[in-house]
Order: structure tokens, then sequence, then C-alpha cells
């Protein structure tokens, strides 16, 4: 645990708790997602040569995400099939016998309309780049340089490629930094995607990188991670879709499923303390739409950077005098800390659950924390490290033993981020360039394989939308993160 680790706690989570709600980034000034990014000046003059894959789209418009849907083996449909040397030009739906080279999901259509680049592809290696905010998630290359080494190791990429990581850049929370960092990995590194997480990578950022056609993976919180964007690909998809207004995107009904899970009824009062500022207020709107008439009340804290909790008394009588089932804080982390303390010792017996607190190796490194957090629940969107029988979980550690790393909160954020994209980058298979990549992710349709325990499988262009909406939840037992409940998945599997 490195020394500055409370300080970058204390830090972290005010760019988490967007995420709980939900809602995006915890900048006041980050704009909703813009327009989708303008193509390049001169579009592909022919559809994708020697692409085996053809598919046809439902009647909806809503294409078929599993493997076995991208072949067809039987006879053309009743109409006459078009000049296979005739490109598709617009979303509509296609013949058996036509190579896709649109494809429309939902209010969105991806389609091939600019030059293929090779920037960053050899025929030995693939260039990627990372950038993050370190001071709330530090140790973000250990995670990509495991997962990255066991792709070499194993050789992961079509043609016998290795990846290589060979630039990292930390934004120091500045937006402008955010983007300098991006173009000069683009235009003086010449990467070929970028692996990001960082609540300043606003749509500036993320829209030079789809102009650019850098497909970049991550936490996927942030507008850039949702359509319109269609080179942004969150290893949980488009999470904060819905408060983002994304046409066709859904609330995170995990919100509240694993918690009717976890008491077997759907029949409890639930009581909320969300932070004072954008990203609790949104968080506070879907609570209301989510709970419905279970809640208790929807409370606002003040959050560390207004000056914080000072009195947690009258938070602590409101939890004593309503008396719900549970008590969930969407709040930053200090709050979190304050609140689960102070109501724990008031006598309160319900779980007090937040987003923020899942910090591998915390409560057992900093006694004082661990005392503050004992006894507490925290929700997470990555699967806990401590259910070791997972063959998934397996992996992971022995990807980290392999480069002599330990899996810290930042560090899995890495590491989920580097498996996607080569997931991904293997997908396009050989012949790899720009145009490779979104055909077989965005076109062609793609799902990530995951071993049992991993994360759940996000699906393209689906999840440019939605989300594959899954959670897991630990509990603080002497000093020790101990699984809750375990990682599942509420999102709809055949989206």
């Amino acid at each position: 645990m490195r020394r500055s680790l409370l300080h970058k706690l204390l830090a972290l989570l005010a760019a988490l708790a967007l995420v709980v709600a939900a809602c995006g980034n915890d900048d006041d000034d980050a704009p909703a997602p813009d327009a989708a990014p303008a193509p390049a000046d001169e579009p592909a003059e022919e559809p994708m040569d020697d692409d085996d894959d053809h598919e046809h789209e439902d009647d909806d418009d809503h294409a078929h995400e599993d493997d076995d849907d991208h072949e067809h083996d039987e006879e053309p449909m009743d109409d006459e099939p078009m000049d296979d040397e005739e490109p598709m030009d617009d979303a509509e739906p296609m013949d058996d016998e036509e190579m896709a080279t649109s494809r429309t999901w939902g209010a969105y259509t991806y389609e091939i309309d600019f030059e293929p680049s090779t920037r960053g592809v050899s025929d030995d290696t693939v260039r990627l780049g990372a950038m993050t905010q370190d001071a709330l998630y530090g140790g973000f290359t250990d995670g990509i340089n495991a997962r990255l080494g066991r792709a070499n190791r194993d050789g992961e990429l079509p043609g016998g490629r290795q990846v290589e990581l060979v630039q990292y850049v930390d934004d120091g929370s500045d937006p402008q930094a955010n983007f300098e960092g991006a173009r000069s990995m683009v235009e003086n590194d010449e990467v070929f995607g970028i692996m990001v997480t960082s609540a300043v990578s606003l749509p500036q950022t993320t829209d030079y990188l789809a102009e650019n056609q850098v497909p970049f993976t991550g936490w996927g919180f942030m507008p850039g991670f949702c359509a319109p964007n269609d080179w942004g690909f969150g290893f949980n998809g488009c999470l904060s879709g819905y408060a983002f207004g994304v046409e066709g995107a859904d609330p995170l009904v995990s919100v509240q499923n694993i918690w009717y899970d976890f008491f077997g009824t759907e029949d409890i009062v639930v009581g909320i303390f969300n932070s004072d500022d954008d990203a609790g207020r949104a968080g506070h709107a879907l609570y209301e739409t989510l709970w419905a008439g279970k809640l208790a009340f929807n409370d606002f804290v003040p959050t560390a950077s207004a000056g914080g909790i000072t009195d947690p008394t009258r938070f602590v009588n409101t939890v004593l005098e309503h008396e719900p089932d549970l008590v969930i804080l969407s709040t930053d982390f200090a709050g979190a800390i304050t609140l689960k303390a102070t109501i724990a010792a008031s006598g309160y017996e319900g779980p007090v659950a937040d987003y923020l607190t899942y910090v591998p190796g915390l409560p057992g490194s900093s006694p004082d924390l661990g005392q503050a957090l004992e006894g507490g629940y925290a929700v997470t969107q990555v699967p806990p490290v401590e259910d070791a029988s997972q063959p998934a979980i397996q992996q992971l550690l022995a990807d980290y033993e392999a480069v002599g790393a330990f899996p810290g909160f930042g560090s899995l954020v890495g590491y989920w981020s580097a498996d996607l994209m080569i997931q991904m980058i293997a997908a396009a298979g050989e012949d790899l360039n720009t145009a490779s990549f979104y055909q077989a992710v965005n076109i062609d349709g793609f799902a990530t394989t995951q071993q049992s325990g991993g994360l759940g499988s996000v699906k393209w262009p689906a999840d440019h939308v939605i989300a594959p909406d899954c959670t897991g939840m630990v509990q603080v037992v002497d000093a020790e993160y101990a699984v809750a409940y375990e990682f599942v998945c509420y999102g709809d599997p055949d989206r």
C-alpha cells in the first residue's frame, strides 16, 4: 500500500460516486455528450475485403450479438440479393449474400466512412498508451502490464504480434492535461489505442480520439464511453447513459436488485444519503426512479470539498427516526467513512453500504480506516479478488504475480481495461488497421469472453448505449474484505 494512499482515497471517489449513481463525472463543468464525431474528409470507397462474416438485422434493427449469428449457411432470402460488389451505403436491413458495411443498433448507425489507418501497427507490434488520474487510480499501469504480459506470453494477438505499452500519462486531474496527453500519444507516440480512466476525460478528449480513429477502453462512467461516440469502449459498457440522456439507455437495475437478492424480498425500506454536488443530485433523481415508494429518506450531505460532515448527529438521527431496512451512502469517500462509523456506533442494526470503499488491502493496512469500515458493506463493479475460488480471479492473481504487482483498486481498473483492448484487437485479425477493428467490433458485432467469476461480457455495438449491469458486494470482517454477495449481472444477456 503506497504511503500516499490515504490522501489519494480522500480525494478519490468523488469521481466514483458518479458511477454509483450512473450519472457521469464529478466535474461541475463537464458537458453532456456532443454530437457524433465528424468523419474523416475522404470516405472509404470500397467495402472491407476478405471478410467472411455476413449478417442480417432483425426487423427492429437490433442485430444478434452471439458469435453464431455472424455466419449464415442457409439459402438466400426470398428477395433477390444485391450485387456482391455494391457496398452498403446506409443502415437498411441486409440480405444474407451481402457484406455488411454498416449496422444500426437502436437510434445509432455504425459505418466505415473513413480511410483506414495502421498507426501504431507493425508486423511485430501493436503500440498502446495509457492515461489516468494517478491521484485517484494509483497502480493503473500495474494492472495493464499484468494483462498485457499474459497476452504477449500466450501469443494472443494474430500474426504473432506483441503488444507494447509505449506511454503513460498522469493527467493530474486537469482536463487540458488530459487532452494534451491524448493528443501527444496519438501524434507523437503514434499509438493504435489508449486505455484511459479519468473523471476529466471530457468530450474535448474523447471526441478528438474518435475523430482520429483511436479506440479507447476504460471504466465506462464518462460521456465518451457512450453513443454517439463509437470509439469508446467501457469494460462495463455505457455505464451512465441513462443519466446522460443517451437514447435507448436504461437505469442500472443492479442498484436495487442486488439488495432484493440480499434480503430475499423486494419488501424493503431504504434510506439514502447523497453527496451534495452534481453527481449526488443526479444520483438522487435516479434513486427516486428506481426505489419509487420504498424510500424512507433520500437526503443530501456536504462533500469534503465543501467542508465535509462536521457534525454527523443529524444524519444519524434521521436513520434512527425512520429505521429503514438498509442505509445507502452515495457520498464521497470521506462522507462514507464518517457516516459508516457513526451510524454503526448509534446502535442501528441494518446494513450500511456505499459504492466507494472497496480498496483491496485497505482495512488491514490502516487500522483507523479498518475500524471505521468494520461490519460495513461496499458494492463493487469489478469482481472481488477475495473470491479466489473463481477461475477468472485465479488467472488475474497469476497475471499480477508474473509482473510482481498487487491488485489494488486502480490497478484492477487498468487490468480490465487492458483485457477488453486485447480481446478487441484479437477479433480484428492479422490484417489489423482501424477499419478492420471497427468492422469486427461495431459492425460484425463482438462480445468479450470471460472466465467464470470475471466481468460480465460486454457486447458491441449495444453497449455503446447500455451496459451488462453487473455488481457484487463485500463486507469488512476482522479488518479484511469478505465476499458478501457474489458478482452477478442483471442486464439483458440477449441485448
